[in-house]
């Protein structure tokens, strides 16, 4: 088996710790429980400037942020622990389309093996067959994880910009985040439904002002606006500002690749073999990925009845008005949604985060003024490399949109 091939294939852990980026603070934490459930001693990696720091002392500097600060949060943690390379594994995925994120796990490599630590081996799943090559069972399971901490992290944002009892709403959701993680250690994942509904519940109790507040979409490459260490807390700093935020999924990737893979099947197969393909894509979005994402978001509907996904297709169509979808990545989906947040769920505002020089973020910036002409909503497009206050932009905004959403409300 070549190097390539191994590190693409989730077996038995065998004793090795498998390293987690902390790409999003709720389904990463799920996702290494997952990881658990199959044998690794997985653990999630912490980002501090001093990671971000150690990270960029052995890139090169002009890579996007995602990088360094992953490497430099694997290489200290290596070092506090004083983990042996050959016991370490990389969780790095690997992506197609015009972004660097795809070159990752191959720099990540080379800088080991100039570090002397060459036994580290990188589990590096693509988006080329839509992370075909999990271990069937736990890539399900991984599904599972995903679409759960999208929906605990979405009734956080529902319900914290409007708690009477600051702090509360984080307690609850952190109470839960602890039992569903314990629930998705097991290879049973059957009780998690039933600890989502009673976490829906208890949730939904929270005693709330009964005011509205400017909902601001949250779009971009998929890191850097999920991970609250690299945006600056962005969508605490809206809520901070006097707004609601609405972020892009976690799951929207897994559903993009799928769809990007029917698309690609009937462009480059022929016959019967492309009618196979089509036909096992499919089944699987139709009857697994759509249905749990539907069974899901049923039991959060109580809270979440007005932020359910849009079908990745609707997705999609918005996107190619502005860009075609050969164009793979995250360009499309950021655009489509900015679209859809101002059409379907009245947003004031959108936000595109994206790392520094990243090449998809420069297009969709490039872009969106024509977007902004159309929808008649603000959208600031923010780019981050762990340093500053990007969001320092999102000041003048929210306070404009606040201060007509007060004037626009009856006085009481």
């Amino acid at each position: 088996m070549s190097r390539i091939e191994e590190q693409r294939i989730l077996g038995a852990g065998d004793g090795r710790i498998l390293f987690v980026p902390p790409m999003e603070p709720y389904c990463a934490r799920l996702m290494t429980a997952i990881f658990r459930s199959v044998g690794y001693d997985a653990r999630l990696l912490v980002e501090t400037d001093e990671t971000l720091a150690l990270g960029l002392k052995y890139t090169s500097g002009g890579e996007c942020v995602p990088c360094p600060t992953t490497v430099g949060a694997l290489l200290k943690a290596m070092e506090n622990e004083n983990v042996p390379p050959e016991r370490v594994i990389f969780f790095m995925p690997t992506a197609c389309g015009p972004c660097r994120f795809g070159q990752y796990a191959k720099l990540d490599q080379m800088i080991f093996d100039k570090l002397g630590y060459g036994g580290i081996r990188i589990m590096s799943p693509s988006a080329e067959n839509a992370y075909d090559g999990l271990e069937i069972g736990a890539r399900k399971r991984l599904w599972h994880a995903l679409l759960v901490g999208d929906i605990m992290r979405k009734i956080g944002m529902k319900i914290r910009p409007y708690e009477k009892e600051t702090g509360l709403t984080d307690k609850l959701i952190e109470n839960w985040m602890v039992k569903l993680e314990k629930a998705f250690e097991d290879k049973n994942i059957d009780p998690v439904q039933t600890l989502l509904a009673q976490a829906v519940e208890e949730l939904g109790k929270v005693e709330k002002h009964n005011v509205k507040k400017p909902l601001v979409g949250i779009v971009g490459e998929i890191y850097v606006r999920s991970d609250p260490f690299i945006n600056g807390q962005l969508w605490r700093r809206i809520e901070a500002l006097g707004g609601e935020a609405a972020l892009a999924p976690m799951s929207e990737w897994i559903l993009y690749t799928g769809y990007i893979r029917g698309l690609l099947a009937n462009e480059h197969k022929k016959g019967l073999g492309a009618l196979i393909e089509k036909a096992k894509i499919w089944l699987e979005n139709n009857f697994f990925f759509e249905k749990v994402e539907h069974m899901y978001y049923d039991i959060a509907d109580p809270i979440l009845h007005d932020r359910r996904e849009y079908p990745i297709i609707e997705v999609m169509e918005e996107g190619c008005k502005y860009l075609p979808w050969q164009f793979e990545g995250e360009s499309v989906l950021t655009l489509g949604r900015a679209a859809l947040y101002a059409k379907r769920d009245g947003a004031k505002a959108v936000v595109n985060a994206s790392p520094m020089f990243c090449m998809p973020g420069t297009v969709t910036t490039s872009i969106f003024p024509k977007l902004e002409q159309e929808l008649g909503m603000r959208i600031i497009c923010n780019f981050y490399d762990g340093s500053g206050d990007p969001n320092k932009t999102l000041v003048p905004v929210m306070h404009y949109l606040c201060e007509g959403m007060r004037s626009a409300q009856p006085v009481a």
